[in-house]
Parts: C-alpha cells; sequence; structure tokens
C-alpha cells in the first residue's frame, strides 16, 4: 500500500467512528461514554460542549425532552449570526420552557447551546423547537451556536439565571 492510500483509509476510519459516537450519544444520551460530560467536544464544534446533569430529562434538573406542561416560556431567535435577545434570563428552582426559533428567512441550520446547563436545542431554518428546563442553578452562563465558525462571528449571548 502506498501512503495516499493509507492515508485515506485512517481518514475513513477516524470519520466513521466520529460518526458512530455521535449516533451513540444521539440514541442514548451522555452517558454513551460512560460519563455524565458528554461527547468530549468544545464550543464552536459540532457537538456544542460538555452536557450537563439531567440532560434528555435524566436527574433532577437540566432539559426534559420536551416542553413542560403550563410552566412559563422564555423565547430566543436566531438572526444573521446573533441571538435576540442577547441576555437570556430564566428563574433559579423553578419550571421552565426555553423556545429557540430558527426564522424562515435564515439559510443555516443554528442552534442554542448552554454547555453548563446541558441545554443543546438544534433548529433547521424555519423550524421553532422547545425544552422544558427544571431546577436550575443561579448564576451567569456562556450560550453561543455551536455550529463551526458561528459563534466566532457573534452567535453568543448570556443565560442570567435568577
Amino acid at each position: 500500500m502506498n501512503a495516499q492510500r493509507i492515508a485515506g483509509m485512517t481518514a475513513l476510519i477516524a470519520g466513521a467512528i466520529v460518526v458512530i459516537g455521535m449516533l451513540a450519544q444521539a440514541v442514548v444520551g451522555p452517558t454513551a461514554f460512560g460519563n455524565t460530560g458528554g461527547w468530549p467536544m468544545g464550543p464552536g464544534m459540532m457537538g456544542g460542549g460538555q452536557m450537563g446533569p439531567g440532560m434528555m430529562g435524566f436527574g433532577t434538573s437540566g432539559p426534559a425532552l420536551s416542553a413542560i406542561p403550563n410552566a412559563p416560556e422564555v423565547r430566543v431567535q436566531s438572526a444573521n449570526f446573533s441571538f435576540t435577545p442577547n441576555e437570556v434570563h430564566l428563574p433559579k428552582n423553578a419550571d421552565v420552557n426555553l423556545t429557540f426559533t430558527n426564522p424562515a428567512g435564515t439559510a443555516v441550520v443554528h442552534d442554542f447551546t448552554v454547555p453548563a446547563l446541558g441545554i443543546h436545542i438544534v433548529a433547521n431554518p424555519g423550524e421553532t423547537k422547545t425544552v422544558g428546563l427544571r431546577s436550575l442553578a443561579a448564576g451567569r452562563y456562556d450560550a453561543l451556536c455551536s455550529v463551526p465558525g458561528h459563534a466566532d462571528s457573534g452567535m453568543r449571548a448570556i443565560v442570567v439565571v435568577e
């Protein structure tokens, strides 16, 4: 085998391993890799950062699988590489629904990710998604769009839990 063929096979195998890992996490949640930290990707990468406790409805805090009936709603919308509002206020130790909208006029997928809280909401153009949040800890948290290049282009926000 020549060096080019070996490099190609190595890249193919590495890509397959990444895809299998991402699919495993999507199916079984953050415990797919033996910890509650989730897929070890940093901000700005497709994995959206570390996932916190309560991800996918497990545990007592963090995101639930769907909206929580009768809980108040906080809305966030993507724009041309920004979020509106750029400072999101959520109640501490209470139930709240977080709704993320990616308007139809946008050409690409965006997400609203708060790594420290385990929040990762992905919306295609024209989509609106809602997750229920329970018992969030008070604090100021960085939020971003984890699609490569988007946070660096300004898709960042602050989440204030008070």
